[in-house]
Formats: structure tokens, sequence, C-alpha cells
């Protein structure tokens, strides 16, 4: 048998395509290489050789008559994906591609063997728990950002299973339940969200709470039984005795967790009244409380009115109350102005109706402002707490015997502690308030179709619809994007309006050091 090359212009009888006329160019290239372009046109090749050729020629043009035929396949699956509903649809069909088509993943992950399973069993939790808006967020998901919050549900392992997602996301000691708080947060950073709580308490703030409970319990028992023991009851003079060291101990544990909390929260973009109650009251009125306490401490092992501890006494309640007086009236002057720029900004910014950035400006300044009230008012509280602590020193210094000083020290530090707590509390209630104003909660729940569900289960909703599974979550987030809008505009930009709302809460921008931080921001909204 013999193998011919044939010229370009050779056709056959049958009149062949194109396809098959470029495979046996190509045929010819293969001879005219492997055997030496001289080579005559009538060499009688071996058996060997001419199927080799043959086999060659023949896989090259079954490859050009399938790409043929499969291109126009390949077309369609894109036009149809412009919809993301056909996937949804018709997973079935999805995983059906053509052979040209790239492999496409189900909304559901169906095509994804053990992340189906996790996905299946999340879907019926979540209808067994009337939480589907929250999962209608993470349906919402990618097929990727899906995959990667399940990795991380099973504690980031490369290849999740069931069982270890149930391990990390069942929660409680004897009541067990679905962690809905932590797959919320999970969505939300899959879908790249920045969900730092930058108010969230700390370590050194847990510790704070702590010391300052135990010393006011503590100090209330020492100080009630020994104004009692000095009104005569002798009765409590053993108590007063024993619980003067405890007390004292405890209270000035108290006062270094406040010093330490002033040298961690201090930050050179804060304005100068910010600055002196850092300074002045909670370091030097720290240091004051704590010099006095160690007094008290010589107290138990003396008599209650042993004259050289409670001169010193004396002098610290004078010294820590003028450091609260003075940081309490500046506090005051600084809220108050500030407070009313931000509400000045807020009116301007709610004129612009229909303006979504001004709508989000108006959202910082009005927290902004809301947040300057309340650490006027405690400022206020804090000045009358110094007030009553120079008075109670004096009289200590006075007349030690006499029992209204150790009265009046006592009631200002009960007076400090009530104002803590209430700005506490306002701030716990004013989450809810806030978080309603945001998401438009009145105007939503006031609509015919919600008419009886009332409004808590309204917000419920329109924060799953977004990723939240309780109103704290949502604060937390709201607060982090206004501060990093905040930060973006007026610290790392040159945004006006942004400066105009960091500079109304006490705030110093600082380009080249690209202060005030984020963090700062989050604070100051909050704090």
């Amino acid at each position: 048998m013999e193998f011919k090359s044939h010229s370009p212009r050779q056709t056959s009888k049958t009149g062949p395509s194109p396809a098959p006329s470029s495979a046996t160019h190509e045929a010819e290239s293969f001879g005219a290489a492997e055997y030496g372009a001289g080579s005559r046109r009538d060499s009688v090749f071996s058996a060997g050789h001419i199927m080799q050729l043959q086999r060659t020629v023949g896989n090259q043009a079954v490859q050009r008559m399938l790409s043929g035929m499969t291109a126009p396949q390949g077309r369609a699956p894109r036009v149809q994906a412009a919809g993301a509903d056909v996937i949804r649809r018709n997973p079935e069909a999805a995983a059906a591609a053509p052979i040209a088509a790239a492999p496409k993943l189900g909304g559901d992950l169906r095509s994804m063997g053990e992340y189906y399973t996790i996905y299946k069993w999340l879907q019926a939790q979540a209808d067994k728990a009337g939480k589907t808006a929250l999962f209608g967020f993470f349906d919402s998901l990618d097929p990727g950002q899906k995959m990667a919050a399940i990795r991380s549900m099973a504690g980031n392992a490369r290849s999740p299973d069931l069982d270890k997602v149930k391990e990390t996301m069942i929660t409680g000691f004897f009541s067990k339940s679905f962690d809905w708080n932590r797959f919320s947060e999970l969505s939300r950073e899959a879908k790249q969200s920045d969900t730092t709580n930058y108010n969230a308490d700390q370590a050194r703030d847990y510790a704070s709470y702590s010391a300052i409970g135990t010393s006011s319990a503590a100090g209330g028992t020492s100080g009630s039984a020994k104004i009692s023991s000095e009104l005569g009851a002798r009765g409590a003079l053993p108590v007063a005795t024993n619980a003067a060291p405890v007390a004292a101990g405890l209270s000035g544990a108290a006062s270094l967790s406040q010093m330490y909390n002033a040298t961690q929260n201090y930050d050179s973009s804060l304005s100068t009244a910010d600055k002196a109650q850092l300074v002045v009251g909670e370091g030097g009125g720290g240091a004051a409380d704590f010099a006095r306490f160690a007094a008290a401490a010589a107290d138990g092992p003396r008599e209650i009115a042993s004259g050289a501890a409670t001169m010193a006494a004396g002098v610290g309640a004078v010294v820590g109350g003028a450091a609260y007086l003075v940081s309490g009236v500046a506090g005051y002057r600084e809220g108050r102005k500030n407070a009313a720029k931000l509400e000045g900004l807020e009116s301007g910014f709610g004129e612009r109706a229909g303006d979504a950035r001004a709508e989000q400006l108006g959202h910082a300044a009005h927290l902004g402002a809301s947040t300057q009230h309340l650490n006027k008012n405690k400022s206020a509280a804090t000045a009358a707490k110094g007030a009553m602590m120079i008075a109670g020193g004096a009289v200590l210094l006075a007349a030690a015997a006499s029992p209204i000083g150790p009265l009046l020290i006592t009631a200002a530090a009960i007076l400090g502690g009530i104002a803590a707590i209430i700005k506490f509390y306002k701030k716990s209630k004013r989450k809810e308030a806030f978080v309603d104003r945001v998401l438009g909660t009145e105007a939503e729940a006031a609509k015919p179709e919600n008419a009886g569900l009332g409004k808590e289960k309204v917000r419920q909703r329109l924060m799953e619809v977004r990723g939240f599974n309780s109103v704290d979550q949502c604060y937390s987030q709201i607060v982090t994007d206004l501060a990093g809008m905040l930060f973006d505009g007026g610290v790392k930009g040159e945004d006006e309006e942004c400066k105009q709302v960091l500079e109304a809460m006490g705030l110093k921008i600082d380009k080249k050091k690209q202060k005030p931080s984020k963090e700062l921001i989050a604070k100051k909204l909050h704090t």
C-alpha cells in the first residue's frame, strides 16, 4: 500500500469539507517533518508508517467535527444564565452542561456532595426555628461564599462534614440549640463584611466591672457600719473594723483598673476636654482614690477614728474630689457643645431627601449627638460626685469624729455608681431605637400587609433578611459601617461633610498619621 501526499489544489470526488482538507495539509507537514522535506512524492512507506499517519489525520478530523457540533450548544447555557433563577429552578439541567461549557454550581450546592448535605440540614434547622428569612440571606450568597461559610461552621475544616458543623453550631450546656448568632456572623463574614464590634467589652472591662461591683458592696457594708458605730451603735464597731481592710482592698483594685483603662483609652486624636477627663478625672481621680483606700485599710487594725488614717483619707477625698469636679465640668461643657453641633448637622442632612449618602451622614450625626448627651449627663454627675467628696474630705479634716464626712464620701461613691448604671441602661435601650430608625421599622410596621404583626416581629424580619439575628448584631454592624464611612471620607479622603461630623464629635483629624482610627470613631459614636 502506498501513501502519496496530495497538493492543496487536489480534491476528492465527494468534495471533502475544509476540516479534512486542513487535516490533510497537517499530515503532509507531519510527513515532511518526520521523513525529510526532500522525500519523493511517490515514496513507498512501510505499513507501520502509513497506519501512524492515518491515525493522526483521523483524530484531528474527528476533533474538528466535534468542536463544530458542540459550539452552538455551548452558547445556549450562557444566554440562560443571565437570570440566576434558571440554575435554582433546574439544577439538574445545569449539572448536565455540554462538554464545551464551563461547569456550574447550583445555588443549593446540589452537586457538591457533603456541602449539599450540610446545606439541607441548615435549611431544615431554619424551617424548624422559624428562621427562614435569616436562611434566605445565607441562600443569597454565591456558591463560593456559601462553601466558605460552611467551612467556618465546621471549624475551618478543609473537608467539612455534618458532624463537625453540629459540633460547632449546636451550643448549650443543659439545653442544646442552634447558634443563630454565630450563623449570622459567619454568613456576613463570607460576604466580606467587616463584622468587627469595636465596642465589645474586653477582658479589662470585665475586670473593671467586677472590681467596681465587689468594692461597692464591701464599701457600703464598711461605710454603714462605721457611720453606725460613730453614731453610738457599739455592736457595729467589730463589723467596721473587720470590713474596712476588705473594702479598701477591693476599692483599691477598682481604682487601679480605672487608671489602667484611662491609659488604654487615651489617644492623641481626642479633644482637650476628652483628654482632661481621662488624665485628670479617670487617672488623677483614680490615683487619689487609691491613696484614700490605702489609708482606709489602716483603719482596721487601729481604732475606727484613728487620727493619721482619717487625715490621709480626708486629703485623698479632697484631692480626688477636685479631680472629678474639674473633669466633670469640662466634660459637661464639651458634651453640650458637641451635641448642638451634631444636631445642626443632622438637621442639614435631613433636608436632602432622597440622598442616600446624606441619610447615612444623618444617622452618624444623630447617634453621635445622642452619645454626647449621655456623656454630658454623666459628666454632670461626676462633677456632683467630686463636690460631695471635697465636702466630705473637708469635714474629715476638720472634725474626724463627725459622721458627716464619711456619709458625704459614701454618698458621692453611690452617686457615681448610679450615674454609670443609668448611662449603661440608656445606651442599651438606645440600640433598639436606633436600629428601628435605620431600618425604617415604623414605616414597615404601618403597611397593611403587616397589620397585627407587632413592631418586634417586623423588626426581626427586617434584620434577618439583612443577615442579622439580634438587635445587638445589627446595631454593632451599623456603627462599624458608619465609622468606616467617616474614616474613609474624613481621614483617608477629602469629604468635608465627614470631616465636619468627626470634628463635631470632638476628634482631631491627622492625615499624616491617618487618625482618628476607625476603631476610635466607632467608640466615639457609641460611648
